[in-house]
């Protein structure tokens, strides 16, 4: 009886083993890391976001103190494999708590430049491959060429 029992906790132990050794995957086939920095100098805050070029979710990934960061498709770790447009916006912290009506804080002042904050002009494009991606996103102050504010256009 105690061969039996063993036999069957090692079997068990072994299917075990080859489960997790599998990869029993998530929902998405690809995962994405990497790090922002602006001017070579990493971002400590705020949010990276992949919005696919055609259809599909999008994926998001706040920014840590070290400037990495790492997607999400919703509560789902990774990201479908495809093409992706990508956007970064980082704020500094609010100068207060709350507003004099006990409203949320308006944000602090914008840490990345305007250009990286819409999908329109942010010039990040890139393909996430099935599997492991790193992704660093090097930011700069410098306008890209022809860059217009919209706050200043019509005037």
């Amino acid at each position: 009886m105690k061969t039996f029992s063993w036999r069957v906790i090692f079997h068990a132990c072994l299917l075990l083993l080859l489960f997790e050794l599998s990869g029993c995957g998530g929902v998405y086939d690809s995962f994405v890391v990497g790090v922002v920095t602006l001017d070579r100098t990493p971002i400590s805050r705020g949010t990276v976001t992949f919005r696919p070029s055609g259809e599909g979710p999008s994926a998001y990934g706040q920014i840590g103190q070290d400037g990495a960061y790492e997607l999400r498709t919703g509560r789902e770790e990774g990201i479908p494999s495809g093409n992706y447009i990508v956007t970064v916006v980082a704020y500094e912290p609010p100068a207060v708590r709350q507003t004099a009506a006990g409203g949320p804080p308006p944000p602090g002042p914008p840490i990345t430049p305007a250009w990286y904050r819409s999908p329109n002009s942010s010039g990040l494009e890139f393909t996430v491959a099935g599997g492991s991606n790193e992704i660093n996103l090097e930011l700069t102050s410098q306008p890209p060429a022809g860059w217009q504010d919209p706050a200043q256009r019509g005037r």
